[in-house]
């Protein structure tokens, strides 16, 4: 059941943040209402994408506070999948509220931004049973000035093209198994970037670990580590990308966020990444290699141990709005990403799958459907165990 008194304080507390950002907001004469004086213009007309264009809570051309934005984001998925481990079936059917997301963005002067993004997927998940507010998924700020950037604060740690790709933007209904098998999650850290000899590089440091209850705050206590994010124009159409994330793992003998209750690090000691994105008109191809070395143990493997992987994903448009998707992907050794991704996965070798789906996007990547097929096959870790799934997945995402 849901605790009216914890709803209520995070309510009052929402309550008064608004209040204080409002207070500064409209000091002085820095609010304004935007009034067309340009004469009588035909109004297009109306269609559900026109909702997405009005999320804009106050803006204003001078003051400290110059814009604040609501901003939300869904994702629904259905799955059904036929798993079959060494001649045993299981299968699996299930409609998931997969992401469910709401913040605000406040954009300062000075180049400052602030940004907090909390988590509520559980609480629908669990027909309403438990508390309304998960955690921050995001909780940021950041300072952009002439030839460099800082954020500092809850963030992603960017791994991999498929990774640093928003969960709005991504093709496939779920990313590959060697990507969720080697990125991380949302460490808190701070990252500085700049562009220099043609490249857009940045730096970034983290501690891993952070408190067992909401809104899981940094634990000083936990482990830290690096990571390294480059972007190179190769070609006129062709981008490359390298990632390095150091995530101090004693070696893999254990957890990142070592004494802290909840951990946010990849399970690599040492993770490169190298990768390509190319565009030829109305083809895309992403290929993306991956080596991870020293695991932490757990899930069925052991402590030190290493994988290495890669993933091709190309995007067909066949019209405007409707998108061709399809995707191989190879781990040498680490857990099954298993698509509904709430049950226990499998520690596989190695591990291949093939997607082919199709997205239609009725209002750009803020609205779309999402429809894809996913065969998986490999083997049980250290075993000759032969294992191999089929998932039907359907997916609704939208955004604003």
């Amino acid at each position: 059941m849901t605790n009216p008194q914890g709803l209520r304080k995070n309510l009052a507390a929402f309550a008064g943040a608004a209040s204080l950002l409002a207070s500064a907001a409209f000091a002085g004469d820095a609010g304004k209402v935007v009034i067309d004086d340009k004469g009588v213009v035909e109004p297009e007309a109306w269609s559900i994408c026109n909702i997405f264009d009005h999320n804009t809570l106050y803006e204003a051309d001078q003051g400290f506070i110059r814009s604040v934005s609501a901003h939300a984001r869904y994702q629904g998925q259905y799955i059904s999948q036929d798993e079959d481990i060494d001649g045993v079936s299981n299968d699996f059917e299930d409609w998931q509220h997969r992401r469910a997301r709401l913040g605000i963005k406040v954009k300062m002067d000075h180049g400052l931004t602030f940004f907090a993004e909390a988590n509520y997927a559980s609480f629908l998940n669990n027909d309403g049973d438990g508390p309304f507010f998960d955690s921050f998924q995001d909780l940021w700020i950041e300072s952009k000035q002439d030839g460099y950037w800082v954020r500092v604060g809850k963030q992603k740690q960017n791994f991999t093209i498929e990774d640093t790709t928003s969960s709005k933007r991504i093709k496939t209904v779920e990313r590959s198994a060697i990507v969720n098998e080697t990125a991380g999650a949302r460490p808190w850290g701070a990252v500085v970037g700049f562009e220099a000899f043609g490249i857009n590089h940045a730096f970034g440091g983290w501690l891993y670990g952070a408190h067992a209850d909401a809104p899981e705050f940094i634990d000083f206590n936990s482990n830290g580590g690096l990571s390294y994010n480059g972007t190179y124009a190769l070609l006129e159409n062709t981008n490359l990308h390298f990632d390095y994330v150091y995530a101090d793992n004693n070696g893999g003998s254990e957890g990142t966020e070592g004494s802290a209750a909840n951990g946010f690090g990849p399970e690599y000691e040492h993770n490169f990444s190298l990768g390509t994105s190319s565009d030829f008109g109305k083809l895309n191809v992403i290929v993306n290699g991956i080596v991870a070395s020293n695991r932490s143990g757990g899930g069925g493997i052991p402590d030190g141990n290493d994988t290495w992987g890669f993933y091709v994903l190309p995007t067909y448009a066949l019209t405007d709005k409707l998108d061709l998707v399809g995707r191989y992907a190879y781990m040498d050794e680490g857990r099954e990403q298993r698509t509904q991704r709430y049950s226990v996965r499998a520690a596989v070798e190695n591990y291949h799958t093939f997607y082919a789906g199709l997205q239609y996007k009725l209002c750009g990547d803020q609205l779309k459907v999402m429809a894809g097929y996913e065969y998986a096959t490999g083997d049980i870790f250290q075993s000759t165990e032969d294992i191999e799934t089929g998932s039907w997945q359907l997916a609704v995402r939208t955004y604003f």
